[in-house]
């Protein structure tokens, strides 16, 4: 079969420095490709040159369309090629000023020079073609009202309306739960097998590898490293470098559970007969205890409970009835103020964008906690926050760069930079993984596992990913609608799950060896 695009010695120079050296590949039709390698690896390179987007770069070699003559690449601009584009987890593919209907429909048009109503009706279609997608009208919200499971259907399904000869994928099931990427990874796959495209997804997780299969391309600073299946990448006899980004994610342990010593440390948080959910009936209360150094993970969907009850354990909603016991204080009786103050003993670190003020400079982003809480002087200030950037990696950058400037690796290390100057008794660690490649969120676990045992700080751990959960924390509540179905250790559960929402969550992440392939239709 002929190639539908090959890319001939390409390589990409920006900067002065290597982007992409001497790269060729050959696509064929209803093929999937899936680049895989750490951020500046070259993936961003290869996805924009085949998109047709000018580069400002220095650009050698070529690109064939089908068996047309050979382009430069610099000159590519993908004539000829009908292509789709799923953002990324950082990128805004939406405007906030209009529908994502309305958006969808305009990109359709375009794609299939139709007039914008005809548009709109093929995106209605293409929704309508996916299983358990959500109707059209839920579209004519603007962007910032649906949750990143709902832009991604939109995503996909604009797409797929189009119907592209090339799919170009960065990394965009990134941005989903487990079980949610596991899903549009099936659905994906029935629409290429329904319509034929060929698919190129530009990977940070091998998670995404064992669900798409077929040809892997490793990338590393710019060089292809090794290709092959999946059969034989995640192996012993891969490259030294392949093997790494197959371990570095978290993956779940299926062993038998080990013995636990119960910790005699004072408690952090005592939770008696809470009612944290007041609309459901019979109403949900729950008595638990948590204690220094102990680790505890809310593992559940969006929208699940989850952060319900993080916010009554704070004191930021109302409870019905019961108490909450923060650091020997009943929160209940607190004014505003003094569970103000409480508060200080707790940190956060979340795998939020808005987690940081981007306007502020890294060193007071680190210093604010003992600044605005603690009356010190500038020494000892500086001493912990050079003592704290140390631990995380990033002393050696410079204290005016302001935090908009950093990369999404380097604003999640310099939250738990944060959280160490704190001194917190409780440590909110929420999805601190999101959107993160293999080894950022190999670097994360460590820092974080570091800092529990160093500090001795109790972590509340909020997850959708039952392996990141059993990567941070001892015991677990599984959550699901509003309910909390098991609870107990990680190992227990991960072992002899009951609850029908926990199966589901653990096979989302259980190991490729124990796992039927996905199913191949929507």
């Amino acid at each position: 079969m002929s190639a539908l695009v090959t890319l001939d010695a390409v390589s990409v120079r920006a900067r002065g420095e290597a982007a992409l050296e001497n790269f060729s590949l050959a696509i064929a039709p209803g093929e999937t490709v899936v680049l895989l390698g750490e951020p500046d690896c070259g993936k961003d390179e290869i996805l924009q040159l085949l998109a047709g987007v000018p580069l400002k770069a220095e650009i050698a070699g070529t690109i064939r369309i089908r068996d047309g003559q050979a382009e430069r690449a610099a000159r590519f601009r993908g004539r000829g090629l009908r292509t789709a584009y799923l953002a990324g987890p950082y990128a805004q593919p939406f405007s906030p000023h209009a529908s994502v209907a309305a958006q969808a429909a305009r990109v359709i048009a375009r794609k299939l020079d139709a007039p914008r109503p005809s548009a709109r009706a093929e995106f209605g279609a293409a929704l309508e073609r996916l299983a358990g997608a959500p109707p059209l009208a839920t579209f004519d919200a603007l962007p910032g009202a649906l949750g990143p499971e709902m832009l991604a259907w939109g995503l996909f399904a604009a797409a797929f309306a189009g119907t592209p000869d090339l799919l170009l994928a960065d990394d965009p099931l990134s941005r989903l739960s487990p079980t949610q990427a596991r899903a549009m990874a099936a659905l994906l796959q029935a629409e290429q097998k329904r319509l034929g495209f060929a698919l190129v997804y530009a990977a940070m997780s091998t998670e995404v590898v064992r669900w798409l299969g077929g040809r892997i391309v490793v990338l590393r600073h710019g060089k292809v490293v090794e290709e092959g299946p999946l059969s034989r990448l995640a192996t012993a006899q891969a490259h030294a470098y392949t093997r790494t980004l197959f371990r570095a994610a978290p993956s779940l342990t299926l062993d038998a559970e080990k013995p636990r010593s119960q910790s005699r440390a004072e408690p952090v948080l005592q939770v008696h007969a809470l009612e944290w959910r007041k609309n459901l009936e019979p109403r949900e209360t729950v008595t638990f205890e948590l204690r220094r150094g102990r680790a505890l993970a809310f593992v559940g969907e969006k929208g699940s409970g989850r952060h319900a009850l993080m916010r009554a354990l704070l004191g930021l909603e109302r409870v019905e009835a019961g108490h909450v016991v923060l650091d020997a204080v009943d929160i209940g009786i607190l004014s505003e103020g003094m569970l103000m103050r409480l508060r200080r003993r707790v940190a956060f670190v979340t795998g939020s964008d808005e987690a940081l003020d981007p306007r502020m400079l890294l060193w007071d982003t680190v210093t604010e906690p003992l600044r605005a809480h603690l009356r010190l002087p500038r020494g000892v200030i500086a001493e912990s926050r050079e003592a704290a950037l140390k631990r995380v990696g990033m002393a050696g950058l410079k204290g005016d760069v302001p935090v908009a400037a950093l990369s999404p690796f380097d604003r999640r290390r310099l939250q738990v930079a944060r959280a160490i100057v704190g001194a917190p008794l409780l440590a909110v660690i929420d999805e601190p993984f999101h959107g993160l490649d293999a080894f950022a969120q190999s670097v994360m676990r460590d820092l974080l596992r570091e800092f529990r045992e160093s500090e001795g700080p109790a972590f509340l751990v909020i997850t959708s990913d039952v392996a990141v959960a059993q990567a941070l924390a001892e015991d677990a509540f599984v959550f699901a609608g509003g309910r909390i179905v098991e609870r107990g250790s990680l190992a227990g559960i991960v072992k002899a799950p009951k609850a029908p929402q926990t199966k589901r969550l653990i096979e989302a992440v259980r190991p490729q060896e124990t796992l039927s392939p996905p199913p191949s239709g929507g």
